[in-house]
């Protein structure tokens, strides 16, 4: 007797299938980053003499290249595997995010990334299933969640089994649609996810209530500009910190690869609202961090400890968003 099993649901399967591309990918010339192992790297010169490198992209089963020619890494990739549809193009869609080319101005074109058709989806199916129950999406909703509503002093009654399963579910559609681009709802989305584990009845409807807001806001684009932004050093005072930071050196790899490529510039916005819960009195933070315009990491979370004064709520956040600098800077 033999059995045939489709091997995509083994719990190795993704493991194996990246051994088999690594393979491949050392085969065209690729060297995996050890910043992050699924970002490849290979030497590469333009006609012009212009020295950079080709990138490849992986996310499992699904790849970007990055090059002047990236055409000929796809038919390398080719010869060991077969594509979806035997098609290879500029991308428009990647997990879930519409991608696009924009003119930002001065004639200056870059990629852009918009979660407008898996908000869309999700809208669709939160309604699909509220009209199943005779009810529908809040209107005229203005902003994520309802006017002056601070979901810690929530007090209405407990969700049951099937109603946190629900809750669940909406909140990790939520979290994928600030990943890919929407956010304007990090912040709230942070809190409401803090209430995973036993969430109320009156959580459900202001997770509702921001579907709403997805419904009536679909359309929100990040451009990834690669034009320098213009900033006055002189806003910036300077102080010797040389008493608590003596002899300090940031730490770069020795054995990192050369230099090649345009430069980039890193630039970094934190905040924190002191006490900003109503009955912890914990704060959150609030970082975003560009490459030169381009938006590349956004984060909210509340802080562990309680701080007694501004000062110390927004020590925190900097020491969390040197940390995401490190981390990012190591990468590049």
């Amino acid at each position: 007797m033999m059995v045939t099993r489709a091997l995509y649901g083994l719990k190795s399967s993704g493991a194996a299938f990246r051994a088999i591309l690594a393979e491949t990918l050392h085969e065209l010339g690729y060297v995996s980053s050890k910043a992050d192992p699924d970002v490849w790297i290979c030497l590469a010169v333009k006609l012009d003499g212009f020295k950079y490198y080709e990138l490849v992209l992986c996310y499992v089963d699904n790849v970007l290249s990055i090059s002047h020619d990236p055409m000929k890494t796809m038919e390398g990739i080719k010869t060991n595997f077969k594509l979806k549809g035997d098609k290879v193009a500029k991308p428009d869609i990647y997990l879930g995010a519409e991608l696009s080319e924009m003119d930002v101005g001065n004639g200056v074109e870059c990629w852009s990334m918009s979660a407008a058709k898996y908000c869309k989806s999700a809208v669709d199916n939160v309604q699909e299933e509220l009209a199943k129950q005779g009810r529908r999406l809040p209107s005229k909703c203005v902003s994520p969640l309802s006017s002056n509503y601070t979901p810690e002093t929530d007090t209405s009654e407990e969700l049951k089994a099937d109603g946190i399963q629900r809750y669940q579910e909406l909140i990790g559609v939520l979290r994928w649609a600030t990943e890919i681009g929407r956010l304007d709802i990090l912040l709230e989305t942070s809190w409401m996810s803090a209430f995973l584990a036993s969430p109320r009845i009156g959580h459900l409807e202001q997770v509702y209530h921001m579907f709403g807001y997805l419904k009536e806001h679909p359309k929100r684009k990040l451009a990834f500009d690669p034009t320098h932004p213009m900033i006055d050093e002189w806003r910036f005072q300077r102080h010797n910190w040389g008493d608590f930071y003596h002899d300090t050196k940031e730490a770069i790899p020795g054995d990192m690869p050369e230099l090649r490529g345009n430069a980039v510039s890193s630039h970094c916005f934190v905040d924190a609202d002191l006490a900003g819960h109503k009955v912890t009195r914990r704060s959150q933070t609030g970082i975003l961090i560009f490459v030169n315009r381009a938006p590349i990491m956004w984060y909210s979370k509340r802080q562990n400890q309680v701080e007694s004064s501004t000062f110390g709520s927004e020590f925190i956040a900097l020491k969390t968003a040197i940390e995401m600098i490190d981390g990012m800077r190591y990468k590049l």
